[in-house]
C-alpha cells in the first residue's frame, strides 16, 4: 500500500459518517459521508506529483477518496428563505491524497487535491428527501429548490501533525492546517490527545500494523480561521444564488470526542463533534460521527 519498510502491506477501506439526528437536529452540517480507500497502485496517480513530498525512510500511505457534505437550515418546514439562517447546500468531492509518517522527527504530513461539484449536481435534495420519508421522526425539507446554484469545486489541503508527548498510555500531538479553494479556504491550528492501549501513533495507521486489541478515547480541538466557505457563500463563478450568507464569522472553535476499538485487520471509532457558530445568527453545533475501517 505505498508503505516503505512496513512487513505488513495491506489495503484499507475506510466509511465516515457525520449525522447530526444523534441529538435530534437536523441544521447547519446536516449529513456527512466519506469514502476512503487506500491502496499501493495509487501511488502512480499523476496527482502525487503535486502533493507534499516524503523522506526515503518514511511511511507513506495514498488513497482515494468520495466525500458527500449536506447543509441545511434550521427551519426547514417551509419553503420560503429565511435569509438569517443557513442556506441549503451539498457538495460531491473525489479526492488524491497522500500521507506520511516520520517516526524518527514524530511528523505526519498529509496533503490532497479534491474536484467535484456543489449545487443540485450533488443531489443533496433527493438523498435526504428520500431518507426522511423512511424515517418515522423525520420530516420533508421543504425549501430545498433555494439551494446553492452548480458551481466548480477545487481545494487544496496540507497538513503537519507534530508529536509533542509519547507515554506508554498516552500521547499528545500538534497540528496545523490550510486549505485552499473551493468549498472552503481557511487555516487550523490545534492539538490532538488520546489515553489507551495503542501502538504509536507515528509508526503509521494502526489498523495497519498490529494483531492486537487496542481500545483509547481520543480528544482534539481547534481554532480555525476562515476566509471563504461555498456552503454559506456560494461557489465562485455561478452568482446567481437566491440566499447566501454575508459576511460569515472568520474565526471558530472546533472539539472532538470519541472512543476507538481496534482489533487485528477491524476498527471502529464513535464520538461527537462541536463547533461554534459560523455567521452572527447561527447557534453552536454538534454531530455525531462513526468511522468503521477494514485491512484487506
Amino acid at each position: 500500500m505505498g508503505i516503505s519498510q512496513n512487513p505488513k502491506p495491506n489495503s484499507i477501506l475506510e466509511l465516515v459518517v457525520d449525522n447530526d439526528i444523534v441529538f435530534l437536529i437536523d441544521r447547519y452540517y446536516s449529513s456527512g459521508v466519506e469514502l476512503n480507500l487506500y491502496a499501493d497502485w495509487i501511488k502512480k496517480s499523476p496527482i502525487n506529483e503535486i502533493l507534499l513530498p516524503n523522506g526515503t525512510n518514511e511511511i507513506v500511505y495514498y488513497s482515494l477518496s468520495i466525500k458527500h457534505r449536506m447543509y441545511t437550515p434550521e427551519k426547514t418546514l417551509t419553503p420560503i428563505i429565511v435569509y438569517n439562517d443557513h442556506p441549503y447546500s451539498t457538495y460531491f468531492l473525489v479526492g488524491n491524497q497522500k500521507t506520511s509518517f516520520n517516526l524518527e522527527k514524530r511528523i505526519k504530513l498529509t496533503s490532497k487535491l479534491e474536484l467535484g461539484v456543489i449545487g443540485p449536481l450533488a443531489g443533496g435534495e433527493t438523498i435526504q428527501n428520500k431518507l426522511h420519508d423512511n424515517i418515522p421522526i423525520a420530516q420533508h425539507s421543504e425549501g430545498w429548490h433555494n439551494q446553492m446554484k452548480n458551481d466548480l469545486c477545487v481545494q487544496y489541503t496540507a497538513s503537519v501533525e507534530k508529536g509533542v508527548l509519547h507515554l506508554p498510555m498516552l500521547e499528545a500531538n500538534c497540528f496545523v492546517s490550510a486549505t485552499l479553494g473551493v468549498p472552503h479556504t481557511e487555516a487550523q491550528l490545534g492539538g490532538y490527545a488520546r489515553f489507551g492501549i495503542f501502538d504509536d501513533f507515528f509508526r503509521g495507521m494502526g489498523i495497519d500494523i498490529s494483531e492486537d486489541l487496542h481500545l483509547w478515547v481520543a480528544i482534539s480541538g481547534a481554532f480555525y480561521l476562515v476566509n471563504y466557505n461555498a456552503t454559506l457563500q456560494g461557489g465562485t463563478y455561478n452568482q446567481d444564488n437566491v440566499h447566501t450568507i454575508n459576511p460569515i464569522n472568520n474565526t471558530l472553535l472546533h472539539g472532538k470526542i470519541g472512543g476507538v476499538i481496534q482489533y487485528k485487520r477491524i476498527s471502529a471509532e464513535y464520538g461527537m463533534e462541536v463547533r461554534s457558530p459560523e455567521f452572527s445568527t447561527a447557534f453552536w453545533h454538534r454531530w455525531g460521527h462513526l468511522v468503521v475501517a477494514i485491512a484487506f
